[in-house]
């Protein structure tokens, strides 16, 4: 009965083992491979990313003014986060970002589709898309 005692004292004044997430920050470490990132300025729509992607997580979708096979749209549902992908890239257009909380409802919200990224960044020279 006393060392139950002794070890229910101790385990009351222990800090607790787990962080209080989401509201506590959580430091990811070195080397972590969570959401990808894609420098549409970089990309230059070869497709090897599509290609070699082990789980066929990688499409490319043409887009009109884009030169090469268009460009790549990530379904993180079946992505394993290997990374072959950015492995594969030759402009290193692809890198892994330390973003993992990839929480979805719906199963759409974990299709990465850059398109309407590319879409706002040539808004400013709309007139020169033509």
């Amino acid at each position: 009965m006393r060392d139950a005692l002794k070890t229910l004292f101790r385990a009351v004044l222990k800090r607790p083992a787990t962080e209080r997430y989401p509201e506590a920050r959580v430091l990811v470490p070195e080397g972590f491979r969570g959401k990808h990132s894609i420098d549409l300025e970089k990309c230059v729509g070869c497709g090897l990313c599509a290609r070699d992607c082990p789980t066929g997580a990688i499409v490319m979708v043409k887009v009109p003014g884009r030169r090469g096979l268009g460009i790549p749209v990530i379904n993180l549902a079946k992505c394993i986060f290997c990374y072959q992908c950015a492995e594969s890239c030759p402009k290193g257009a692809i890198r892994p970002t330390k973003e993992f909380s990839i929480v979805a409802v719906d199963p759409h919200d974990l299709i990465m589709d850059f398109r309407s990224r590319l879409s706002e960044e040539k808004k400013p020279s709309g007139e020169k898309s033509q």
